[in-house]
């Protein structure tokens, strides 16, 4: 394929012209000049596989452009772009390549240009799940309750489906608030972790245990399921610390006012 050495400025320019004008894109808030580069890129690839005479999807001539067409796919992922300018990027540059080659060079790009598109929309879509998981880790490490309910009264109210690092700081931020305080208790509430949360708090609990291992401290532990409860009251007592469960919130609240030196009394 010497056309790709020769005429490469004229490749990416009809691709230019293909690529704004294209119906598979939607929105179209991707513009040409921002993906020049990586589409000259691409070209540079394709030349020196075709220098090897072997264009086969997954050879290893092709593996360089595989990872181009990754890249693209992470990089419009980043950018909040859709699956249809990728499609676009890649379909339109194969049909302004397949006018400047022979026949016999065309038929075998096709394939090539469907098997680099699908790579690239299957990491476009696997980016796309990561930064989603990513932005609710932050959210939940955030925006998840450590706070002292009264004074000498420290709790951590776990939600949702954080994963095991984010469980691992807040347990650690909830520990030090203990420490700092003085308190006798830690209320974790677990009632509002979904499954996948569960396992990551079982994952991440083992170190808070490292953690506070030979302390005074009592863990109130809330609103458990009965095979969670279990687990965790076994690891809790291979450390020698005082575990206590409550099926209920207030219950562990009442129970640490009380260690906290205060005196609950009922109002009729």
């Amino acid at each position: 394929m010497v056309v790709l050495r020769e005429r490469s400025s004229e490749i990416l320019a009809s691709w230019i012209t293909r690529f704004e004008r294209s119906t598979l894109r939607f929105r179209r808030a991707s513009k040409a000049e921002a993906h020049t580069a990586q589409v000259a890129s691409l070209l540079e690839a394709l030349g020196v596989a075709a220098a090897s005479g072997d264009l086969g999807p997954g050879t290893d001539a092709t593996r360089e452009l595989e990872r181009n067409a990754a890249f693209l796919g992470a990089k419009f992922a980043s950018e909040e772009a859709t699956g249809f300018d990728i499609a676009a990027l890649l379909l339109e540059l194969r049909e302004a390549l397949a006018g400047m080659l022979a026949p016999d060079d065309a038929g075998g790009l096709v394939r090539l240009f469907d098997w680099l598109t699908v790579i690239a929309l299957d990491t476009f879509a696997a980016s796309g799940v990561q930064s989603l998981r990513e932005r609710v880790n932050d959210q939940l490490e955030v925006g998840t309750p450590v706070v002292e309910l009264l004074p000498k009264v420290p709790a951590v109210l776990l939600v949702g489906a954080p994963n095991a690092a984010v469980v691992e700081g807040l347990l650690a931020r909830a520990w030090m608030l203990a420490v700092g305080t003085g308190a006798p208790c830690l209320i974790i509430d677990v009632g509002g972790l979904a499954e996948t949360g569960e396992a990551a708090f079982e994952q991440a609990y083992t170190g808070f245990l490292a953690q506070t291992e030979g302390s005074s401290l009592q863990v109130l532990l809330a609103s458990a399921r009965r095979a969670l409860r279990e687990r965790t009251a076994a690891r809790t007592t291979e450390r020698g610390i005082l575990l206590q469960h409550f099926e209920r919130l207030d219950s562990a609240v009442a129970h640490s006012i009380e260690r906290a030196g205060y005196v609950l009394t009922r109002r009729r």
